[in-house]
């Protein structure tokens, strides 16, 4: 084998490694994850929480809140707060403004730390404050 035989196929082993890495980086690489959604309920609402991200910092989180027979909540106030109770950490509640009929956006809600967590709303309406909690899993 001449000396540029030799030097043609060691460019092609590279390149075919080059390739071979970048597609296994292409294929494993992080997606950005979808928006999380979550429902639960009370005696007097129906929530729906859409979670923009469960990553570690700062997220959007809406939420949508009805009477028990589906009817949308206008005259509320929500409040949104991001705990981490196995460590006893806990953000100040964010407001969250009206965006249309029963529907609230906070933000910039704070996810402090990596693993389990609970999203907990307060809703005050004229029935008084209504509060749901919700649990998570916040990546890194």
């Amino acid at each position: 084998m001449s000396a540029s035989s030799t030097r043609l196929l060691r460019i092609v082993a590279a390149v075919a490694a080059v390739v071979l890495i970048a597609t296994i980086g292409w294929l494993v690489w992080p997606s950005s994850p979808d928006p999380v959604v979550l429902k639960a309920g009370t005696s007097q609402h129906l929530v729906t929480v859409t979670i923009d991200s469960l990553r570690l910092g700062d997220t959007a989180v809406d939420v949508t809140v009805t009477d028990r027979a589906g009817a949308a909540i206008d005259h509320a106030a929500v409040k949104v707060q991001a705990i981490q109770p196995l460590m006893g950490h806990a953000g100040a509640p964010v407001a969250a403004a009206a965006t249309g009929s029963g529907h609230f956006r906070a933000a910039s809600v704070s996810l402090m730390m990596t693993g389990p967590g609970e999203l907990r709303l307060f809703i005050a309406a004229h029935h008084g404050i209504d509060q749901v909690t919700l649990p998570l899993w916040v990546g890194g």
